[in-house]
């Protein structure tokens, strides 16, 4: 979907992925290859890309369906142990809006 593109259309994917998990706009097919997106991008090292995939994992895992909700946490642990140094702080990040939410 966005492999190899620019880092302002990798944040536009990811700031309406966001978007759409917030607003529960389309089919939790369509959000879960999100998921696979963000599993796949999240350790891009640009700065507006890496806050744009955690803003959209945390959109899913916070207000999305239940199904959504596990899948976007499942990411967030894996990500948590992952040697790459973003995809860990994207990780650990969600992991702790998840907690303070309490869902």
């Amino acid at each position: 979907m966005v492999e190899g593109k620019g880092e302002f259309v990798k944040r536009a994917a990811f700031a309406l992925l966001a978007s759409c998990a917030l607003h529960k706009q389309g089919a939790d097919e369509q959000i879960l290859r999100g998921l696979e997106l963000i599993e796949r991008q999240v350790s891009h090292e640009r700065n507006f890309v890496k806050k744009a995939a955690n803003w959209a994992l945390r959109a899913i895992g916070g207000k999305a369906s239940p199904k959504l909700r596990a899948g976007a946490r499942a990411i967030a642990k894996h990500l948590a142990e992952s040697e790459s140094a973003t995809a860990r702080w994207n990780g650990k990040d969600a992991l702790r809006a998840f907690a303070k939410g309490g869902k």
